[in-house]
Parts: structure tokens; C-alpha cells; sequence
């Protein structure tokens, strides 16, 4: 019998409750390549018909590690057994705004809450540790579940592009949503330096 291999070590970068954010590590490779290469998710994240080789996620973790980008793992504290990512794709640190990313590509952990948990501490970050004033993000208008989760995570819509992604010859609306410094309340993440106190 094949012994059962432990999880990989992740640092605990920004602690959640049942979640916590880590690093995305060369091993991951594999399973992104696993999960990114299904349809459902992709057309889920505003890629339909994308299917990724394994090549192509060893693309993207190494201009990933290159620029720096603020992209993290999203790993149940229980196992530590990773189920997706959160990240910035875009951040413009001078008007002090980004654009939020999120993928659980572990299909048994969707509809549990881990999403706007992850949402949460990410925001909490750019708010707290990238002195941002606005997040955003976009979603296509049939995919409620990830609309459940942005709101449940304190995002509001801020606008629609009426017909912006076509799919099964089907026009749906873009929706843009955001959250900013004010609306997302305090921070929970200020506790890690020490020194700050309970200011």
C-alpha cells in the first residue's frame, strides 16, 4: 500500500477561520493544470472554451513569480489541502485601486462559504497592507453562485456592459462589482503587526 504523501508546507500568510492564504508553489503546477483544464471553471472566470495544458500554467506561475504579483493559494486550515486562488490581476498602486481575481478549482469545495471567506482576507490585505481605497472585479450574470459570494463578501454592484460576453450564441451582461476601504469596515488583519497595538 502507497503511503498518503503530506501536504506541501505553506505559510500561513493571511489567516482566515476555516481558510487561510498561502503561497502558490512550483508543485502546484500539476493540479492548476488539472483544474484550469475544465470547462465549467473557465467559463465560470471569463475564459469559455479555454482548456489549459500543463505548459500553460508553467507560463503563468513563472511570470507570476517574476512580477511580483500579488496572488495567493486558498488552503483549508483542516489538511491544508489547497482548493484555489485569490489575487490581484491588476493593481494601480498610484490611483490606489485593483482588480480582484478568484478561482476554487476544487469543485467539492464550492457553495461551502470559502469563497467570500477568501474574499475577505484578500480585500482585508489590499486594504490593510496595500493601502488600496478600491477593489473591483467582473463576473458574467449567470453565474449566481459567485454573486452570492461577492456580496456576501460586502461587495455592491457598480455597473453592467449589457451584453458584454457571448456564450451558446446567448448574450449575458458583464457585471462590474467593488468594495472600498470604508464599505469593508475594520480591518481584522491590522493584529499582525504587533507594534500597531489596537489602533
Amino acid at each position: 500500500m502507497t503511503p498518503i504523501a503530506d501536504p506541501p508546507f505553506r505559510p500561513e500568510v493571511i489567516p482566515g477561520e476555516r481558510i487561510f492564504l498561502s503561497h502558490v508553489l512550483r508543485d502546484d503546477i500539476a493540479t492548476y493544470a488539472r483544474w484550469f483544464a475544465d470547462l465549467e471553471l473557465n467559463t465560470y472566470v471569463g475564459g469559455p472554451g479555454n482548456s489549459f495544458l500543463i505548459e500553460h500554467e508553467q507560463e503563468w506561475y513563472e511570470s507570476m513569480v517574476k512580477d511580483h504579483r500579488k496572488i495567493f493559494s486558498v488552503v483549508m486550515r483542516e489538511g491544508g489541502r489547497m482548493i484555489g486562488n485569490v489575487g490581484f490581476n491588476r493593481i494601480e498602486q498610484h490611483k490606489r485601486v485593483a482588480e480582484l481575481g478568484i478561482a476554487l478549482g476544487d469543485k467539492s469545495a464550492w457553495s461551502q462559504g470559502y469563497g467570500s471567506e477568501a474574499l475577505r482576507l484578500l480585500c482585508d490585505y489590499g486594504f490593510t497592507f496595500l493601502s488600496l481605497h478600491t477593489i473591483y472585479l467582473w463576473y458574467t450574470d449567470f453565474n449566481a453562485r459567485g454573486r452570492r459570494a461577492y456580496l456576501k463578501a460586502g461587495f455592491k454592484e457598480a455597473g453592467r456592459l449589457r451584453g458584454g460576453e457571448l456564450f451558446n450564441n446567448q448574450h449575458y451582461d458583464r457585471v462590474l462589482m467593488d468594495i472600498t476601504r470604508d464599505d469593508f469596515g475594520p480591518s481584522q488583519l491590522q493584529r499582525l503587526v504587533g507594534q500597531l497595538g489596537g489602533m
